[in-house]
């Protein structure tokens, strides 16, 4: 896990635009790409909402089998070994703290890749670990992605090829 760290609240997000699962994918991997390794994400949004679809197209742009991504919601947390490894939890199941605690995630070492983490929204303590938020929303069939974290980390998405095409996400900020 990375070090903690004081949270950072940062006045500059970024809000995509996403219309189908292709597009979330690709705009996941522009992101894998444009992170530095030991990033953390916290990936928030309702059911459906994309959030393990990102992680697929995030994990590929890291040579890893987009069909070797499924939800950890039973197993809690998976590791998948790419380019780079990338730890996927889903918190959705977990009811407390100490059961947090015990399922290893304050153990995990990503200082060389990346963890992403479903539902961290649910535990207080999670936020001085995050980097990155990813917002994800569902409007009458149109999907969003706000993108709020660390100043140093969104100045690499900013730097990435998103905004270079910027337009085909809809990019707002």
């Amino acid at each position: 896990m990375p070090k903690q760290h004081k949270r950072v609240k940062s006045s500059k997000h970024f809000k995509l635009f996403i219309k189908t699962p292709a597009e979330m994918m690709h705009m996941a991997g522009t992101i894998a790409k444009a992170l530095p390794a030991g990033t953390f994400i916290g990936l928030i949004g309702e059911l459906g909402a994309g959030k393990t679809t990102f992680v697929k197209g995030f994990a590929a742009a890291l040579k890893i089998q987009k069909d070797a991504v499924t939800s950890p919601t039973f197993t809690i947390i998976n590791e998948y070994n790419g380019a780079v490894p990338v730890f996927h939890a889903d918190l959705y199941r977990i009811g407390s703290d100490d059961e947090l605690a015990r399922t290893g995630i304050y153990d995990l070492t990503v200082d060389k890749g990346f963890l992403l983490v479903e539902w961290p929204e649910k535990f207080k303590s999670l936020a001085n670990y995050l980097d990155l938020f990813l917002i994800f929303s569902i409007k009458k069939g149109s999907r969003s992605i706000r993108i709020k974290g660390k100043k140093e980390i969104l100045r690499e998405i900013e730097n990435s090829k998103i905004f270079k095409r910027g337009r085909k996400y809809g990019i707002s900020g």
